[in-house]
């Protein structure tokens, strides 16, 4: 993404350089912890160098469930502060013109927004990471507050960007990184604001002002963190709470992305699309477990714990009972079966795909899937297809996953018409073609597509594939039924 210098006003050019802060108390104990260098390693690892002190003040205080300070207090800070960068004759001036005290009704504006966002939203591994969090949305807010944009805005924009990506997983967060920006997603030029307006239930012409005011928080959020995140050889470790800041600056200035977040939670909530991985123990001679269990058979004598065989000497007619209700307890070998779940996705990569926001949400149920591959729960093969099948790419590791969806731009729906029929079979085809290479069972056949076309596919043709259709901005009634008839999630109008 790239970053809008925006230019600041000459009024306000010492309350962005400078910071004067606004929270109680005026003492913690995390001050101290803030202050050492690993600390400010971090910061600058992120981009946010050579920031004033005080700011970070805020940012932990605020971890410590500090309150803002009062306008007579931030008048008193204000001028203290001030004073502390003059010299000589400046501040003899100052004692009667009060220089030193003309930012304090900006600082008293920035208090009581920042009473309005929510920083409890702001999650992290350690209260460390949730401190350098909220320094960065501070700063945020202090420099969408001195470009003009009103304050009621900014919380409302920032505390939505929070609520978003709030409880985003770290592999949430590893996948949306790896998304094309949305100039290679989608161009400005191609950008539906009618279809944008009828997913978020809110006029075309609230939309537009609601875009302009977030690319400008936005852009403002990519200042502090160096701008655009470039990929380098060696990964930077990010606290995950900035990561998702990182996220939410995305967020705000692609307003595509909501649409992708929408579908794949919308994904989530249906207990038919979960992965069904089980961790299994099986009978192996070569095993390199132990377990007890109750005896199946006579031929499993010699495997009966020592134990059983002191029953015999101490009461032979009770080792004869348990013996007849096969009650001993003996010794097997095991090992354990990591073997996996295999999905296989058929995606629509029709030209009729680039309208809309039909991308983002195709690609919302492609990144549902790769989760659980990144979670190691899952095999998952695709296609994409028109009016032909394309290449099958099976991704088993996360390094796969990462690279597949790094490549997935706008200028790649470019096919013609959808043969849906002939997707279906040839998922079918490849499934059974596959379960047994890559060590995975309970096979799941998903079909993304905008397709209305009429199906004549039988569910017998399904047999122990279980199919789930996501039609995006379309219907089909035919597709979805046969997904009913097999268990699986069927949802259309997406």
């Amino acid at each position: 993404m790239s970053v809008e210098r925006i230019r600041v006003e000459r009024r306000y050019r010492n309350f962005v350089r400078f910071h004067t802060h606004v929270t109680y108390p005026e003492i913690s104990e995390r001050r101290e912890q803030i202050n050492s260098l690993e600390v400010v390693k971090k910061l600058d690892s992120i981009g946010m160098q050579h920031l004033p002190l005080p700011i970070i003040w805020d940012g932990v205080h605020l971890v410590d469930e500090g309150k803002f300070a009062g306008k007579t207090e931030i008048e008193r800070r204000t001028r203290l502060a001030g004073r502390s960068r003059m010299w000589g004759l400046k501040r003899l001036l100052d004692d009667y013109l009060q220089f030193s005290g003309r930012d304090s009704e900006l600082y008293y504006r920035l208090s009581l927004l920042l009473s309005a966002i929510d920083f409890e939203s702001i999650h992290g591994r350690t209260e460390i990471d949730r401190a350098i969090a909220n320094v960065a949305v501070i700063a945020t807010a202090k420099r969408s507050m001195a470009v003009g944009i009103p304050a009621e805005r900014i919380s409302d924009q920032i505390n939505w960007a929070l609520q978003e990506v709030g409880g985003l997983e770290a592999d949430e967060v590893d996948l949306l990184e790896c998304l094309p920006e949305e100039s290679k997603l989608k161009p400005a030029d191609q950008i539906d604001h009618t279809q944008m307006s009828v997913d978020r239930g809110v006029t075309a012409i609230q939309l537009l002002e609601n875009i302009e005011t977030r690319g400008r928080i936005a852009s403002l959020f990519s200042e502090c963190f160096g701008g655009a995140r470039k990929d380098k050889d060696e990964k930077e470790i990010h606290p995950l709470s900035v990561r998702r800041l990182n996220v939410a600056s995305r967020l705000l200035a692609e307003p595509s992305m909501e649409a992708l977040l929408r579908i794949s939670r919308v994904a989530n909530e249906y207990v038919a699309f979960q992965p069904r991985f089980e961790k299994k123990m099986l009978p192996a001679v070569d095993g390199d477990q132990t377990r007890m269990r109750m005896m199946a058979s006579y031929d499993e004598l010699p495997r009966m714990a020592p134990a059983a065989w002191a029953i015999k000497v101490a009461s032979a007619k009770y080792f004869r009972y348990r013996l007849a209700t096969k009650s001993f307890m003996i010794r097997e070998k095991i090992k354990r079966s990591d073997k996996k779940q295999l999905f296989y996705a058929m995606l629509d990569r029709s030209k009729s795909m680039q309208q809309g926001e039909r991308i983002y949400k195709l690609l919302a149920i492609l990144m549902n899937r790769l989760r659980a591959v990144m979670r190691r729960e899952a095999v998952l093969g695709y296609s994409f297809f028109d009016s032909r099948v394309h290449e099958q790419i099976m991704v088993e590791d996360i390094s796969e996953a990462q690279d597949e969806l790094r490549r997935l731009e706008y200028d790649f729906f470019i096919g013609d018409d959808t043969d849906i029929n002939l997707a279906l079979r040839e998922g079918i085809k490849r499934i059974r073609s596959v379960v047994d290479d890559v060590n995975a069972e309970r096979p799941e056949l998903i079909i993304v597509t905008d397709g209305d076309h009429g199906i004549n596919v039988k569910l017998k043709e399904l047999k122990g594939i279980m199919l789930h259709v996501f039609i995006v901005e379309a219907h089909n009634d035919d597709l979805i039924q046969l997904a009913k008839k097999t268990g699986g999630v069927a949802l259309q109008g997406l």
